[in-house]
């Protein structure tokens, strides 16, 4: 029989970890993690997980469930010393994910070395790894399915599991690899699956890889993300409408920063060529990027170095950025649950957020679906950009541009503006400001106005022409055409055409 617990996210904490903490040593730990006071979800987990209880544990995004089931997760680990044989796996949706669950435990036992199987790194540096210590297993379904039908990795001594974020692991059709993971541990083992949203596809197989689990409820999908304002704008259906809305809608409304969320790899592809082409500082991240440029990226994110990410959903989890000011749905998720965590990357720590969707012609089959799904949602529709607020804002933000622009004005150039603004403008006393904001505009549209094309008249054999390697007067104008990308072919990927390739 099922027990449900369920709390109210706004209820009081115990002070110290050492009111839910039975074990002195995981106490000294988390302590020393600079973990002070338990989040709601950590209060009634970890203590239910402690006594060897099976657990579905619901909690809003960024509410702690990792930390939720990590310090069980020791307290079971600390009973085998064994390096050989795996104790402890955590199913994770997404690389990044899993590197925030193993970068947690290393955080809390530092002598320990859980190993991340993930996609886009080196197996054979992941099976060395395993070889030197496979207690704690972290990783993708897909690798950790891998490892498994090539017989390096055994699950017949693994006592405790954690489905992580299962609504999303499904919704990325992860099921059957979930299934065939789980088949293989021993029958006398403890587990728990921790989501944001329970839908019925995780309650059936929890159920049915779980023995009487107490179901632990923090919060509802309804009161998901109070703080945050669900707002959608109706755009049109033409091929560019929609990309040329948000960049109307970001110069508008002038977030500092934003995460743009598309469901399909050639959209990430068309959305960060567009922005960067408006001047935003913008970088994609999908699944054709390796680990290591999608690690470099998120660091920038996680350093607020940049200002726009456009991404599909693997981007979802594993991110916590706390000031976040804006999501923008640029296409209808196929899952209500995707939706949840999309709007749960803002409105964090009591901070107010906005979750913006454009619903276009195709989208609205999939946006009712989500009205329905989550009635409890309240969705405001906003009327698009007026043609003032949108020239007003391209203005200010080609302001910014020109200010910040590190253009190598000289002083003939302050001369030739002052000059012309008097005899062509009639601007008898210009100002400083103008001057130099005119002199960077003079300067640029100089260096840049000869295109680098085949002229006739010079179509003589390469070899009787001088040369010029990278770098030269010839080859700076194409790293302005453009922005990102370059020219018209759509910078990366802006060629493949609109085949809507999945993650």
């Amino acid at each position: 029989m099922e027990v449900t617990n369920q709390g109210d996210a706004a209820a009081s904490s115990p002070k110290t970890f050492s009111d839910i903490v039975n074990n002195e040593q995981l106490r000294q730990a988390v302590a020393r993690a600079g973990f002070v006071t338990p989040t709601p979800v950590q209060t009634q987990a970890i203590p239910a997980a402690l006594e060897g209880r099976d657990l579905i544990v619901q909690a809003k995004t960024g509410s702690g469930k990792t930390l939720a089931f990590t310090i069980p997760l020791l307290a079971c680990v600390a009973k085998y010393s064994s390096p050989s044989e795996t104790v402890a796996i955590v199913l994770s949706p997404t690389r990044e994910l899993a590197n925030q669950t193993t970068d947690v435990i290393a955080k809390l036992a530092p002598e320990l070395a859980p190993v991340s199987l993930i996609g886009g790194m080196s197996m054979d540096g992941q099976r060395r790894e395993l070889d030197h210590d496979r207690r704690i297993v972290v990783g993708t379904p897909g690798r950790v399915l891998d490892f498994i039908r090539q017989r390096v990795l055994r699950l017949g001594g693994c006592v405790f599991f954690v489905v992580d974020e299962a609504d999303e692991m499904f919704s990325l059709n992860f099921l059957e690899d979930v299934r065939a993971i789980l088949s293989r541990l021993p029958d006398n083992r403890q587990g728990l699956f921790v989501s944001a949203t329970i839908t019925p596809r995780v309650e059936v197989l929890a159920k049915s890889f779980l023995r009487r689990p107490e179901r632990i409820v923090v919060s509802s999908p309804g009161e998901e993300l109070p703080p945050v304002e669900h707002v959608y704008i109706e755009v049109g259906g033409e091929v560019t409408a929609k990309p040329t809305a948000l960049c109307d809608l970001i110069e508008t409304l002038r977030p500092a920063s934003a995460f743009i969320f598309c469901n399909t790899k050639s959209d990430t592809e068309l959305v960060e060529v567009y922005l960067r082409r408006r001047g935003f500082d913008a970088r994609l991240i999908n699944s054709d990027l390796n680990q290591h440029q999608r690690e470099a990226i998120l660091q920038k994110v996680r350093a607020k170095d940049l200002q726009f990410l456009v991404a599909t959903d693997i981007a979802a989890r594993g991110i916590d950025i706390q000031d976040l000011d804006l999501i923008i749905n640029y296409a209808m998720p196929e899952f209500p649950e995707s939706y949840v965590h999309r709007s749960g990357r803002t409105g964090r720590a009591g901070r107010s957020g906005c979750s913006l969707s454009l619903v276009g012609p195709q989208d609205f089959g999939g946006f009712l679906n989500l009205r329905r799904a989550m009635p409890q949602i309240e969705f405001k529709q906003r009327p698009a950009p007026s043609q003032e607020e949108i020239v007003t804002g391209r203005a200010a933000h080609f302001y910014e541009l020109v200010r910040a622009g590190e253009v190598d004005i000289k002083p003939n150039d302050l001369l030739v503006v002052r000059k012309l603004l008097v005899d062509v403008g009639e601007i008898e006393n210009p100002t400083e400001d103008l001057v130099t904001l005119i002199a960077k505009l003079y300067r640029f549209i100089v260096e840049h106005s000869i295109e680098k094309k085949q002229d006739p008249i010079v179509s003589s054999p390469a070899s009787d022409r001088p040369q010029y390697g990278a770098g030269e007067h010839g080859d700076q104008h194409r790293s302005h055409g453009g922005g990102y990308g370059g020219g018209h072919g759509g910078g990366r990927g802006g060629d493949r055409g609109g085949g809507g390739r999945r993650r």
